[in-house]
């Protein structure tokens, strides 16, 4: 095989191996698409996009045209022996191609400053709900400031209401982003941002720190649940409420474990405390459609894993690994379990949610296997 066939089955081998495990995990995780826009403020986003895109387009082939035109002509031209003929200067096509980019510009630049406006924060309407959201390695608060309720990575709200969002960084740079209802926001340590939008339609909207934060910056996820306001009343009375008292003996002996394992110092649950907030609040952990931050779906089998190999699902948290024995795991994990909303099935409102629980279920289990194959 010579050089050249070989540098380009090489070249190729590298882009399919790329491409396929990429086109894989593509086609199974949730995909939001700035495009399919479920807020008013996400479709000036998308408006903003298109226009910005069709003058992309229209200056790439007026190039492309120019380009083509001088590669033809010089084809054409070079079994001549005369030199073709030379321009030094052209003021007439000097001043076109730097009048023609300031025009574009000058119209990209009203409907900008006028989608800029409209996205402020500070524009927010007077009735729109507003909650605290702080960015932490790897995983984000939600407290609200209205009712006091308290939640991670998981914000729920009403169809057809205002949001506005007070966002903050605890620790490093992060940048809250869902891109189906509004657009990305850096978050920078000491600095408060603001956004704001109104979600127009039921469902589940994915979110991504935007901003490379450490080892598990791919891993720190969120998710808005948009629904009706009478059910987003009930979810609001029943997050106001401590869960139950457990009553089944497994989970009975999980509650004295949180409490003696130390996880009491850090994670937060009605009726218990309110106030160490270090961790995510476990208040209503049970009713959550996952845990992880997104990375997995909350069933008993994945808050196990979680709870006894942390370190190895979610490289760089903050969470330590306790070294729980598979029965210390089955008990704190039925304790968190019964944690959920009095009267408000969460869970059931997220029974479509299955390629994202797929996903999240399945590559963290081939990371614990060796783990578990060693015990």
């Amino acid at each position: 095989m010579n050089r050249p066939v070989a540098l380009r089955s090489i070249f190729l081998a590298f882009w399919l191996a790329c491409l396929f495990p990429g086109a894989a995990l593509a086609a199974s995780l949730p995909t939001p698409n700035i495009l399919d826009a479920a807020s008013p403020n996400a479709q000036e986003v998308s408006k903003l996009f298109w226009l910005v895109m069709g003058f992309s387009i229209f200056v790439m082939a007026i190039v492309t045209a120019f380009m083509i035109a001088g590669i033809v002509g010089g084809i054409r031209d070079r079994n001549k022996d005369e030199e073709p003929p030379q321009t030094h200067g052209n003021l007439k096509l000097e001043v076109a191609w730097t009048v023609i980019p300031l025009i574009i510009l000058a119209i990209l630049l009203v409907p900008t400053l006028r989608a800029i406006y409209q996205l402020d924060g500070f524009a927010a309407p007077d009735n729109a709900i507003e909650i605290n959201v702080v960015g932490r390695q790897f995983w984000w608060e939600m407290a609200y400031v209205d009712s006091g309720v308290i939640t991670a990575n998981e914000v729920v709200a009403p169809v057809g209401t205002p949001l506005k969002l007070n966002l903050a960084s605890a620790d490093t740079m992060h940048s809250f982003w869902l891109p189906q209802l509004a657009g990305k926001t850096d978050l920078i340590p000491g600095n408060q941002r603001t956004l704001w939008f109104t979600p127009d339609r039921e469902g589940v909207f994915y979110g991504q720190c935007a901003e490379i934060c450490g080892d598990s910056h791919a891993n720190m996820r969120l998710r808005l649940v948009a629904l009706s306001p009478e059910n987003y009343q009930t979810w609001l009375a029943a997050a106001q409420k401590p869960a139950e008292v457990p009553q089944a003996e497994l989970a009975v002996a999980g509650s004295q474990l949180f409490i003696e394992k130390g996880c009491v110092n850090c994670h937060a649950v009605q009726g218990v405390n309110t106030y160490n907030r270090t961790g995510p609040d476990l208040s209503h952990i049970g009713s959550r459609t996952s845990i992880a931050a997104g990375m997995l779906p909350n069933t008993r089998e994945n808050m196990i894993r979680w709870l006894r190999y942390t370190d190895t699902v979610k490289p760089g948290v903050a969470m330590p690994n306790l070294g729980l024995s598979q029965e210390e795991a089955e008990s704190l994990s039925a304790y968190l379990e019964t944690l959920t909303l009095p009267g408000f099935d969460m869970k059931r409102a997220f029974s479509g949610d299955k390629p994202a629980a797929e996903v999240a279920a399945t590559l963290p289990r081939t990371n614990l296997a060796s783990l578990e194959d060693k015990e």
